[in-house]
């Protein structure tokens, strides 16, 4: 490889910089305003960059694989041609890859027939491709070079590094974890003390219980509702399960591992709280979301465990808008519309996790990852690029408008001043070994699931017999999921539901 400094790439000057406004970025751009501020910003500090390489005077082409070209220059692009305006860009669209029956084998063809520079990866493509030995090692990248990694967040680095056999083959700008929020005003209201960093499961659902269980099903609260994205009865079992790094299917996925005797604990820990109606039991929308599960957002849950979109939505104006959601599967879709309530005076602290492993969370997402093609004749200057991509200048462009969270140390508060810091504290478990399931087995699971736990919920049956009777059932769809040979690559959830979501005034 070559030397890491030897770039060719050329800063942008400063009278350059005061040439941007000559028609490249006219009125109909599609260049975010922040992105041109912060870019001036940048020019009027003095025009070259405290990363200046050596400029051999020579026109650079990088290839990189994107979903398309509109939003790689409206969100990286634009402002780096800005620093280096001899690099020239040719975008190869990976949307398509996306939508096929195994992306991860499709990103693989793609690189080989395009041979790009850089790559925008998900986990699943990272892993596989990492494994293969497609991808680059970046660590003498990063040593050489300076690059300032102990100001990336330590679990992101970790995730990526666990994912990669011990190396590290790409970085991610941001990152995605979960968080409890409470309702300060219901905790006041019943006399029950505040949820407080580091709770385990099993303290969560002892606080709930604190709350009254009386009312009407339409009026009442919960002491805790999962969240609308976690519309399945099973799934709060299963993330009580994962906190312990429990998954209900072996590796190869050929054996459920329920007998463990750790499963049946939180099963009839679940159960009783749907019994008691302390905490709130989906009805398994076959959508992955519902708006009935909105309780936390309409008051009516103490306690729910969400992402920092909840946070955002908050923040950018429910009350008295609109929240329209989309969910589509397939050809088909389905939107929906609620009014959004009045602003929850809301707390937010750590997520739940479990005492063997109190300060690792088991609800810990990258899903974008900058990698560079092992075959590629242009490391030095692809890692250019993937450096600037997670810059502090780059960084504090998308905190103005992203709605994850920023790997870069630092942003721990919103843009509006909110305190991010409980999404910052939790280190990531080891990932669940499972990414193939057989096909059909997840949504069969599911439906079996959820009418064993509402049978003990109901008290038609103690919750020994549902636990036995899931279990047994889930053997048979199991074997019979495996006939076929087909698998389907698993999303962390059930049915692999798309939803969007919009809001609007």
């Amino acid at each position: 490889m070559a030397g890491v400094n030897n770039f060719n790439l050329k800063p942008r000057g400063e009278n350059d910089c005061m040439k941007i406004w000559n028609g490249k970025w006219s009125a109909g751009s599609v260049v975010a305003v922040p992105l041109i501020a912060a870019m001036l910003a940048g020019c009027s500090s003095g025009g070259e960059s405290k990363d200046k390489v050596p400029d051999p005077g020579e026109p650079v082409t990088l290839k990189v694989a994107y979903f398309n070209e509109q939003s790689f220059y409206q969100s990286y692009g634009n402002v780096f041609n800005a620093k280096y305006p001899n690099v020239e860009f040719e975008i190869i669209p990976t949307m398509d890859v996306s939508m096929q029956k195994d992306p991860v084998q499709a990103m693989s063809d793609l690189i080989d027939a395009e041979q790009p520079d850089v790559v925008l990866l998900t986990m699943e493509q990272y892993e596989t491709l990492a494994a293969d030995g497609k991808l680059y090692d970046l660590d003498a990248m990063v040593q050489q070079s300076g690059f300032d990694i102990e100001n990336i967040v330590e679990g992101v680095v970790q995730l990526l590094r666990d994912s990669g056999g011990g190396k590290l083959y790409g970085l991610s700008p941001s990152f995605n974890t979960k968080a409890l929020y409470y309702n300060k005003d219901l905790f006041a209201k019943y006399g029950v003390p505040e949820p407080s960093d580091g709770m385990t499961w099993e303290e969560v659902l002892q606080l709930a219980a604190r709350f009254p269980a009386d009312g009407d099903d339409e009026s009442r609260i919960y002491g805790f509702a999962p969240s609308m994205f976690d519309q399945n009865a099973f799934k709060l079992i299963q993330d009580m399960a994962a906190a312990k790094g429990l998954n209900y299917l072996n590796a190869d996925a050929t054996e459920l591992t329920l007998s463990d005797p750790e499963w049946k604990e939180i099963f009839e820990a679940v159960v009783g709280g749907y019994a008691g109606k302390t905490v709130f039991m989906p009805q398994n929308s076959e959508q992955g979301f519902s708006l009935d599960g909105m309780l936390f957002q309409q008051g009516r849950a103490a306690m729910t465990v969400d992402n920092p979109m909840l946070m955002n939505m908050s923040e950018g104006g429910m009350a008295g808008g609109a929240v329209s959601f989309r969910a589509a599967s397939g050809s088909d879709e389905a939107v929906q519309e609620v009014k959004s309530p009045e602003p929850i005076n809301m707390g937010v602290v750590t997520a739940p996790v479990d005492a063997s492993a109190p300060d690792q969370t088991s609800e810990y997402e990258i899903s974008q990852i900058y990698a560079i093609n092992a075959a590629s004749a242009q490391s030095d200057q692809a890692w250019t690029f993937v450096q600037y991509v997670h810059s502090e200048e780059a960084a504090k462009i998308r905190a103005k408008t992203s709605m994850g969270l920023e790997s870069r140390k630092g942003y721990e508060t919103s843009a509006s001043g909110a305190d991010l810091s409980p999404f910052y504290q939790l280190k990531p478990l080891p990932k669940e070994s499972t990414n193939w399931y057989p096909k059909g087995f997840r949504n069969s699971f599911a439906k079996i699931a959820g009418e064993e736990i509402g049978a003990a919920a109901s008290g038609s049956k103690s919750p020994d017999e549902a636990f036995k009777d899931l279990m047994d059932k889930a053997v048979d769809a199991l074997a019979e999921a495996n006939l076929s040979g087909e698998k389907e690559r698993g999303d962390g959830g059930f049915g692999g539901m798309a939803t969007s979501i919009f809001i609007g005034g």
